[in-house]
């Protein structure tokens, strides 16, 4: 199962969505060089700030659209942490504003008035990134 709280309001993503940025080094390196071509790096690992990326894979990860309008206020609250479970591995995440849109979706199929529509369907793609709790 995969949800996405803010400690009031629970949604339940689509279960088939798949983290494309699992894989991600938690070291920080910057490279430079001295005057004299010596090489100058620097090493941290990162405390926060692991991207995670939903995407939908091909022909699924399907959302009613009614979800969107919660979503989309958490989205466009500068600030808004949130309780990522994904699988049972629990995240505090933001949205990822600096990358892009934090969220978008494409409906399943166009329809005139999707609010009216209770079956109204849409195709997310999350962009979260780790803060602390």
């Amino acid at each position: 199962m995969i949800t996405l709280s803010d400690g009031t309001e629970t949604i339940e993503l689509p279960e088939d969505l798949n983290w494309s940025d699992r894989h991600w080094s938690p070291v920080a390196q910057a490279f430079t060089r001295s005057v004299t071509g010596k090489p100058i790096i620097q090493e941290a690992a990162s405390q926060q700030g692991r991207p995670i990326t939903l995407e939908p894979p091909t022909g699924g990860g399907w959302m009613l659209a009614s979800n969107e309008p919660q979503i989309t206020d958490w989205h466009d609250t500068p600030g808004q942490k949130l309780t990522l479970d994904y699988h049972g591995e629990i995240h505090a995440v933001q949205f990822r504003h600096h990358d892009g849109q934090g969220y978008e979706s494409t409906p399943v199929r166009y329809v005139i008035q999707p609010a009216q529509d209770p079956s109204h369907q849409v195709i997310p793609t999350f962009r979260f990134i780790t803060v602390e709790p």
